[in-house]
């Protein structure tokens, strides 16, 4: 843990020398030693040197001791010192008088130097754990929020008056979670204190160093000349924290991400300085993690509607606005409807829909994504079994994104769903993305087996576009390859795209994987596909995404499937 230094400020109160001198030498080693000899002295000396801990004499000429301790608890800048009475007289409704006062103890006359000192430090030991409560983190021994605020504010003030800048750099480590989830809770604290021992070697004697929770760490920098400088000094801490630390004779090796606001430049106030620097950190977590960025003004209107947004969200969450559509899958060899794919729609105020490219990332991010999939999940089993009972035994697929699939109440969330739709398992799909399994394999493999194990099946959504692997094709129980619709949207224009998806057939058939290509608007892409050994298909030709209402229309309708097909023939040429 990181200790700071500390420097106790001792101010003595007395009009007897030869007791002035008693007390300066029992405690002159304890601090620094400020002297008085009466009421008003003393009060001009205390809001100069803002003392920690007063030594005072209850008689006193003009003001006595109970007098100035009252107007010391007056003052909100000094009523925190703690206040010993020194007295001889030490009678019980003097003693009840100067603790109603604000004293807190009382060292009796004649003097004893041992025993002063024994109270003083006392007293100074506990102001000093008392400080550090309030104002130092208890893991790494840093300045907390509080103490980073007062001298953030001393910096501003002083920046304002030199005409000089002042940077807040926000410094957030990248994926720390996995290692509280992987490892002990106690390695990652460990983690956390070399983390904040290396900042503070690093930094300047001026700067603060300051953990405000959680792995998010805050760096102040006065006195700053060059924006320039400010680049280079990030680049070197964010260099330092990536540097391997070994924590009981194991290595682990962490990046950062990192945002910094600057006064004046962006900022005129602490909660502007660090709101903007976390805005900016947050855009570099965005483009990929360790790395930093500047604030700007297009960063901060882009920080504002995302807040916006996700408000929107949890409200749209609550008062159940999300809808479900389905889009159906198509089956051109067998001329039939073979599966529907669930789709999450937020419908606004006015009727129109938010495109899910615009909440669905933010969802992930902010957690969001894991109650919003519950709902889908849960919805599109109840429509599933409904359609059944109409008489269309169609299997619905559900997507799941990588936040959802590392839930630990995954599984027991599809179970839940499946057992109040009381949708057999082997009618529903679950779709997730390669990025999924490259996460974690081991785990990935242990959950998608007791799906398996349940009768659901498993399909691999945007193939070909991820961390494409044969060795998870071959080793987990998947059941579907979706041939991903940028490489369908070119296929007959660009040979690269047909090769690819020639690729991926191939080896589906190689593997027994059933295959779906997504993104199907052309006749002529149906022709080829269906030619390449692809018969399921998605996409405008065949289907848009409704919702379930107009999905029943659509499988009840009396026209055949091929006069629907010339219908959307007609209207893509």
């Amino acid at each position: 843990m990181i200790q700071a230094a500390v420097t106790h400020t001792i101010l003595i109160v007395d009009d007897q020398p030869s007791d002035l001198l008693i007390l300066n030498e029992a405690v002159h080693d304890l601090g620094n030693v400020h002297i008085a000899s009466n009421g008003n002295m003393a009060l001009e000396i205390a809001r100069q040197c803002r003392p920690d801990l007063i030594l005072l004499d209850i008689q006193m000429p003009d003001m006595d001791g109970f007098q100035l301790c009252r107007a010391i608890k007056a003052d909100p800048k000094l009523c925190d010192a703690a206040i010993l009475f020194v007295t001889a007289q030490n009678q019980t409704e003097n003693e009840i008088k100067a603790l109603e006062y604000g004293g807190i103890d009382f060292i009796d006359k004649p003097l004893n130097i041992p025993v002063i000192r024994g109270h003083v430090r006392a007293h100074l030991n506990l102001r000093l754990a008392a400080k550090r409560l309030a104002y130092y983190d208890d893991l790494t021994g840093l300045p907390n929020r509080s103490l980073l605020q007062d001298r953030a504010e001393q910096a501003l003030q002083t920046a304002h008056r030199n005409q000089s800048k002042v940077a807040l750099l926000l410094l957030d480590l990248d994926n720390f979670k996995i290692i509280n989830d992987s490892v002990d809770h106690s390695v990652g604290d460990a983690v956390l204190a070399e983390i904040g021992s290396r900042l503070t070697q690093f930094s300047r004697g001026i700067d603060t160093v300051s953990r405000q929770g959680g792995d998010e760490f805050v760096i102040l920098l006065p006195e700053v000349k060059r924006l320039d400088a400010i680049g280079d000094l990030v680049e070197r801490m964010l260099a330092v924290i990536a540097t391997p630390m070994y924590i009981n004779k194991k290595r682990y090796d962490l990046t950062a991400s990192a945002g910094v606001g600057v006064f004046p430049d962006d900022s005129q106030d602490f909660a502007s300085l660090y709101r903007h620097a976390d805005t900016a950190m947050y855009q570099a977590k965005k483009l990929g993690r360790n790395r930093y960025r500047f604030f700007s003004q297009g960063l901060e209107n882009s920080s504002r509607a995302r807040h916006l947004l996700e408000g929107h969200m949890r409200s749209a969450l609550e008062h159940g606005v999300f809808e479900v559509f389905y889009q159906a899958k198509y089956d051109a060899q067998k001329k039939n409807i073979c599966g529907m794919e669930a789709l999450i729609r937020w419908r606004k105020a006015d009727g129109s829909l938010i495109s899910p490219a615009d909440f669905i990332p933010l969802a992930e991010e902010t957690g969001l994504i894991v109650p919003i999939g519950k709902y889908v999940l849960l919805q599109a089993c109840n429509d599933a079994q409904r359609l059944q009972l109409l008489g269309f035994a169609i299997p619905v697929s559900v997507n799941i994104s990588a936040v959802q699939f590392r839930e630990e109440s995954f599984l027991e969330m599809v179970k839940d769903a499946l057992e109040q739709s009381t949708l057999p398992p082997t009618m529903l799909e679950l779709e997730i993305t390669e990025g999924v399994l490259a996460h974690d394999i081991v785990m990935a493999s242990d959950v998608l087996n007791e799906l398996k194990a349940m009768g659901v099946h498993i399909a691999i959504d945007d193939f070909g576009t991820g961390y494409s692997s044969l060795t998870y094709l071959k080793s987990l129980p998947i059941d579907v390859l979706k041939i991903d619709q940028s490489f369908v949207r070119d296929m007959l224009t660009d040979s690269s795209d047909a090769a690819i998806i020639e690729a991926i057939i191939r080896m589906a058939q190689a593997l027994g994987l059933s295959l779906i290509a997504e993104g199907v608007e052309e006749i002529e892409q149906s022709n080829k596909l269906l030619a390449l050994g692809c018969p399921v298909m998605q996409g405008y030709l065949y289907c848009r995404p409704m919702p379930f209402n107009a999905l029943c229309e659509f499988l009840n309708t009396t026209a055949s499937v091929n006069s629907l097909l010339t219908e959307n023939q007609g209207s893509h040429r």
